[in-house]
C-alpha cells in the first residue's frame, strides 16, 4: 500500500514536470503574436475582417479597333430531310432488310408485307369489276335498242291518228257541203213549190172560168203536187246530209283522241325511255364503283410493299419482321444527311443583325479533330417562343462524311454587324449587375525613387529603405535582420494603384473583346480583366500576371503596401490598416487586444478568393 501511494505521488509530480518544461519551452518559442491552439478555436471566424493589403487584380489597355459581332450558341443538328416510313394497311411484316445506317434510295422496296389475303381479295375485285362492266353493256345496248323501238311505234301510232283526223275532217267539209247543197235544193223546190201553188190557184179561176181546159188544169195540178213532193224529197236529203256531217264531226273528234293517245304514248315511251336511260347510268355507275374497288384492291396489293420516298440514312428500326403492323406504326426512319440543319434558340435581344447570309462557324462540341464548318445563316425563324423569348437560327451544312449526327451538340458562333474604331476592352473586363454594366478602372502605380530595397535575413520578406528605417531595420514580427540588396539600388518603388467604378454602354462582342460606350474612359485606360470579386471605390490594387488558376507571380510586401502604415493586435497579432485601425480607436474589436503600428503585412493567396492574408496562426 505504501509503495502504490509513492509510485502515484512520483507520476503526479513527473506529469507536473512535463506540464511545467511543455509551458517553459510553449512561453520561450512562440513568436509574438502567434495564438494558442485553444485560442485558435475560440476565434469567432464569422466576425473576421478581410485582412488589409491590397488585391491582386490583372490589367489590360484600352484601345480603339474593329470588331466583328458574334454571339455564340449551343446549336443542334437536325436531317435536312426526315420522315418515319409507316405501313398503309393491316399486315404482317414478312421482310425488313434496311438496318441503322443503311443508304436507302427514293423507291426502294425497304419492307414487305404479307400478301396471301390480299391477292385473292383483289382477283375477286377484278372479276366482279368485268361482271359489272358487262352488264352495263348489256343495259346500255338494251336500253338504246328498246327506246328505238318504243319510240318508232309511238311516232307511227301519232302519224296513223293524225291521218285518220285529217280524213274526217275531209269527209266531215264534204258532209258539210252535201248539207249547204241539200239547202239549196230545199230552197230550190220550196220556191218552185211557191210558184206551182200561186199558178194553180190562177189556172183554177181560169179553169172556173172555162178559159183553160180541165185537162191543162189537171196538168198544172200534177205539177203543183210534184213540185211539193220535190220539196220534202229536198228536206229529207238535208236532213241525211246533216246526220252524215255529225257523223263526220263524231269520226274527226275520234280521230283527235287517237291522236292524243298516240302522242300519249310518245311521252310514255319517252319517259321509258329516261328509266331505261338511267337504268343504263346506274349500271355503268355500279361498274365503275366495281372498277374503282378493283384498283383499290390491287392498291391494296401494291401497299405491301414499303418504298422509301426518298434516298436517305437509316436512323432507326423499332420492329422486326414477324410483327403485326398497322397503319403509321414506324417501321424505319430515314433522315437525309447529305446536309443538315443546325439550328439554334438565340436570344431576341442578340437577334438585331442576324440575317439570311450571316456567316456562321459550326464546331462540333468535344471534338477539337473534327475542325470547324464555315456556313451561313439560311433561315431565321419568323416568331419567338413565348417562355424562352428565342427563335431559331438556322444553317444548312453540308455534311458529305456524316459526321455531323442528328440530335448531336455544335458550337454555332455568329457574325452579325462589323464595328469598326469603337473602344474595346477585354469581354472579361465588362460586370453587369442588376441591368447596370461596368468597368473597373485603375489610376495610379507610376515608379518614384525610394532607395534600396531591403530584405529579412529570416523570412526573407522585402521593405522598401523608409519602411526599414522606420523599423529600425528589424523585421518587427520575426526580429530578423534587415540588409540592403545590391541589385536594387537603383529601382523604383512603386506608387499605389487604385481602382474606381465607371459606368458603361455595352455594344457587340465577339467573345474576346467587347465594345463600351462611356464619356469617362478613352484608348489607353487601364482595365481590371480578374479580381474584380470585393472591389470597391478607391481600393488599392495590385497588378499581376494572371494565369489560369490565379496569379502566377505574387508582389512583395513593399510593393504592395508602399508607404501605408499596418497596425497588428499584440493579442492575436492580427493586422489592420490605418483607416481600420482608426476607426476601431486602435482596439481589435474581437479580443480587445490594443493595435500597434507594425510594417505590411506578409502576402500570400488563397485559391479560392485570390486575395491576401496576413493572419498568423
Amino acid at each position: 500500500m505504501k509503495t502504490s501511494t509513492v509510485k502515484i505521488v512520483i507520476a503526479a509530480l513527473a506529469f507536473v514536470a512535463v506540464i511545467l518544461v511543455t509551458n517553459w519551452a510553449v512561453q520561450r518559442y512562440r513568436k509574438p503574436g502567434q495564438l494558442d491552439l485553444i485560442s485558435a478555436q475560440a476565434m469567432d471566424m464569422s466576425q473576421m475582417r478581410p485582412p488589409v493589403g491590397m488585391s491582386l487584380v490583372s490589367l489590360s489597355s484600352v484601345r480603339r479597333g474593329s470588331l466583328d459581332s458574334t454571339v455564340t450558341y449551343t446549336g443542334t443538328v437536325v436531317p435536312y430531310n426526315e420522315q418515319d416510313i409507316s405501313p398503309r394497311i393491316v399486315g404482317t411484316l414478312v421482310s425488313l432488310a434496311a438496318y441503322p445506317g443503311d443508304t436507302v434510295h427514293a423507291g426502294q422496296v425497304v419492307a414487305q408485307l404479307d400478301t396471301t389475303q390480299v391477292g385473292p381479295q383483289a382477283n375477286e375485285a377484278a372479276a366482279q369489276a368485268r361482271q359489272a362492266e358487262i352488264g352495263a353493256h348489256v343495259a346500255d345496248l338494251t336500253s338504246r335498242l328498246k327506246r328505238r323501238a318504243e319510240y318508232n311505234q309511238a311516232s307511227d301510232q301519232v302519224d296513223a291518228a293524225q291521218q285518220s283526223v285529217l280524213d274526217a275532217q275531209a269527209e266531215a267539209q264534204a258532209d258539210s257541203d252535201a248539207v249547204g247543197e241539200a239547202e239549196s235544193g230545199v230552197r230550190s223546190a220550196a220556191a218552185n213549190a211557191v210558184y206551182w201553188k200561186t199558178e194553180i190557184a190562177r189556172e183554177k179561176q181560169l179553169a172556173d172560168a172555162g178559159a183553160v181546159s180541165q185537162q191543162d188544169y189537171q196538168n198544172e195540178t200534177a205539177q203543183a203536187v210534184a213540185a211539193a213532193s220535190a220539196v220534202t224529197q229536198a228536206q229529207s236529203k238535208v236532213g241525211q246530209a246533216r246526220a252524215t256531217a255529225r257523223s263526220a264531226q263524231a269520226k274527226v273528234k275520234v280521230a283527235r283522241r287517237q291522236v292524243a293517245a298516240a302522242e300519249a304514248g310518245v311521252g310514255i315511251a319517252q319517259a321509258d325511255t329516261a328509266v331505261a336511260q338511267e337504268e343504263s347510268l346506274q349500271a355503268a355507275a355500279g361498274a365503275a364503283a366495281a372498277q374503282a374497288s378493283a384498283q383499290a384492291a390491287f392498291q391494296q396489293q401494291g401497299y405491301a410493299r414499303i418504298i422509301s420516298p426518298f434516298t436517305g440514312v437509316v436512323t432507326s428500326r423499332p420492329v422486326s419482321p414477324g410483327t403485326l403492323v398497322q397503319p403509321g406504326m414506324v417501321v424505319l426512319k430515314v433522315a437525309e444527311l447529305d446536309r443538315v440543319r443546325i439550328q439554334a434558340n438565340v436570344a431576341v435581344e442578340d437577334m438585331n443583325g442576324i440575317r439570311i447570309g450571316s456567316p456562321v462557324q459550326v464546331a462540333i462540341q468535344g471534338d477539337a479533330s473534327q475542325g470547324t464548318v464555315y456556313a451561313h445563316v439560311t433561315s431565321v425563324f419568323p416568331s419567338a417562343n413565348g417562355q424562352s423569348r428565342t427563335a431559331i437560327v438556322e444553317a444548312i451544312v453540308p455534311n458529305p462524311q456524316h459526321k455531323l449526327l442528328p440530335g448531336a451538340f455544335v458550337t454555332m458562333t455568329i457574325t452579325k454587324d462589323i464595328v469598326s474604331d469603337t473602344l474595346l476592352v477585354p469581354a472579361g473586363a465588362v460586370i453587369s449587375e442588376a441591368g447596370q454594366s461596368y468597368l473597373w478602372v485603375a489610376s495610379g502605380g507610376a515608379g518614384t525613387a525610394a532607395g534600396p530595397t531591403y530584405e529579412c535575413v529570416i523570412c526573407h520578406i522585402h521593405y522598401t529603405a523608409a519602411q526599414a528605417k522606420r523599423f529600425h531595420y528589424r523585421d518587427p514580427m520575426e526580429g530578423g535582420k534587415l540588409v540592403p540588396l545590391a541589385s536594387s539600388a537603383s529601382n523604383a518603388a512603386p506608387s499605389i494603384t487604385t481602382v474606381h467604378r465607371v459606368a458603361i454602354q455595352v455594344g457587340a462582342s465577339d467573345g474576346v473583346n467587347t465594345e463600351v460606350t462611356s464619356s469617362s474612359l478613352s484608348a489607353g485606360d487601364r482595365v481590371v480583366v480578374h479580381g474584380q470579386a470585393g472591389l470597391s471605390d478607391g481600393a488599392s490594387v495590385d497588378a499581376v500576371t494572371w494565369g489560369v488558376g490565379g496569379p502566377k507571380t505574387l508582389p512583395t510586401a513593399a510593393e504592395s503596401m508602399g508607404n501605408e502604415s499596418v497596425y497588428r493586435c499584440e493579442k492575436c497579432g492580427m493586422t489592420f490598416s490605418a483607416a481600420d485601425a482608426k476607426r476601431d480607436h486602435y482596439i481589435d474589436p474581437m479580443d480587445g487586444g490594443r493595435l500597434v503600428a507594425v510594417k505590411p503585412r506578409r502576402p500570400s493567396v488563397t485559391p479560392s478568393s485570390g486575395g491576401m492574408s496576413g493572419m498568423k496562426m
